[in-house]
């Protein structure tokens, strides 16, 4: 439960700092941001394929666990 109370705060503090920043600013960053998708995208998708091939069946039983103990109480 930590864990989802972290990453919420993260994504919140994110979105705060997001706003922050001038519309002109963000429009470049996504404009610099396109380029780099356009090169890295592919090879930071197949990285996650492989992970996710690798790593499913363990986040898996891990969610199995947590259902069974949550049916428990």
């Amino acid at each position: 439960m930590s864990r989802l109370k972290l990453m919420m705060a993260a994504a919140m503090k994110a979105k705060k700092t997001w706003d922050r920043i001038p519309p002109e600013k963000r429009q470049q960053m996504l404009e610099g941001a396109k380029t780099t998708v356009k090169t890295q995208g592919p090879i930071v998708a197949k990285k996650a394929a492989d992970t996710a091939r690798t790593q499913a069946p363990i986040v898996a039983r891990r969610i199995a666990r947590a259902i069974e103990k949550a049916r428990k109480r």
